[in-house]
């Protein structure tokens, strides 16, 4: 009898304008919860390891912050944009206030459940404002346990690294200079105004990034 090859083992590198979207998402609303998904690409395989860069971030919800037809719609235009840009939807986060405490809801659990039947090696970030105060991104890792429906052979996640560790420092001090979070727009901001520009957000993003 064969046996099957191990999957490649997964490392996944935060880039600085999908953890600056992140970001600016959680600022521009620090009240509310927010969410919005991560956009990936996969750069190689070497070894036994499977890298993606997380190159964007989609911004969703700050009123339809329940598993809602609307959410739905969002995420499908998501979709869609991932693949004009030749990328797929990796991940998903969401922030539930700078002042809360931290934990991925259950209809986070359930959006990012449904991510995995595309993607099996999907993750959740969760806003974490008690990084704030250090130079460490503002984010805890959530992943699903590969299940005997959704496995599809996927190994858990090596490593989850930001591709420059000054990122954090970086972006928060842009944000504090430049108030970018007031120029950033979510799917709710588009279904108020259909002329905003939630996909791409480059309003919001500095000439570096766009």
């Amino acid at each position: 009898m064969s046996s099957q090859a191990p999957a490649a083992a997964p490392s996944f590198n935060l880039q600085e304008k999908a953890y600056l979207k992140f970001f600016l998402h959680a600022a521009k609303h620090p009240h509310a919860s927010v969410s919005g998904v991560f956009l990936g690409r996969r750069r190689a395989v070497e070894g036994n390891e499977e890298i993606w860069d997380v190159v964007d971030a989609v911004p969703l919800c700050h009123h339809w912050t329940s598993l809602s037809p609307m959410t739905e719609v969002g995420l499908e235009l998501a979709t869609i944009y991932a693949k004009e840009t030749e990328a797929r939807v990796v991940g998903y986060y969401h922030a539930s206030g700078w002042a809360q405490a931290v934990a991925l809801p259950a209809h986070g659990h359930h959006i990012l459940q449904s991510l995995t039947r595309e993607f099996p090696l999907a993750f959740a970030l969760v806003f974490n404002a008690a990084k704030l105060s250090t130079d460490s991104a503002a984010i805890d890792v959530v992943m699903i346990e590969p299940s005997k429906q959704n496995s599809r052979n996927a190994a858990k996640p090596e490593r989850f690294d930001l591709e420059d560790a000054e990122i954090p420092a970086r972006v928060k001090s842009v944000v504090q200079r430049k108030k970018l979070e007031r120029l950033f727009v979510d799917f709710d901001d588009y279904l108020e105004d259909p002329g905003k520009d939630w996909l791409k957000n480059e309003a919001a993003l500095p000439l570096s990034l766009k």
